[in-house]
């Protein structure tokens, strides 16, 4: 993976801390795609977002429900097209305060220096009693 392809990720993690869709979008092609890992029932933002569109505006509802305080990447592992980080983060669930403190494994894939797509992958138990606790 070139160095430029690395930079922008960490251009997309600053994007991502500053709320600034805008800025985040710049990064994205049209046919990005976005999966979590969540169940539906827990999390009605969950599974796959295909298109930039539908990525952002996806984003846009978390940020609206979650305010994220620290959102932390660890050191990217490359693996062929692959980008790979340990993502610790702490959110307040706006509605209720309830407080999500994780570590989540954000998968990348890169074609041609660029995002392409992003797995995000969330401990489930802690997920769910975190949202158990939210719905109280």
């Amino acid at each position: 993976m070139p160095d430029s392809a690395k930079a922008t990720l960490i251009d997309i993690y600053d994007a991502w801390r500053a709320h600034d869709l805008d800025w985040l979008g710049s990064y994205l092609p049209a046919d990005f795609s976005h999966s979590m890992n969540i169940p539906a029932e827990q999390l009605d933002l969950s599974g796959l977002r295909d298109g930039k569109l539908a990525t952002l505006n996806r984003l846009k509802e978390i940020f609206d429900r979650f305010d994220t305080q620290h959102l932390e990447p660890g050191a990217l592992k490359l693996y062929g097209d692959k980008a790979v980080a340990d993502v610790t983060t702490r959110c307040r669930h706006r509605s209720s305060g309830t407080w999500l403190c994780t570590t989540k494994k954000h998968v990348w894939r890169i074609e041609d220096g660029w995002p392409v797509e992003l797995s995000e992958f969330y401990n489930l138990d802690q997920f769910a009693a975190f949202m158990s606790k939210a719905r109280r």
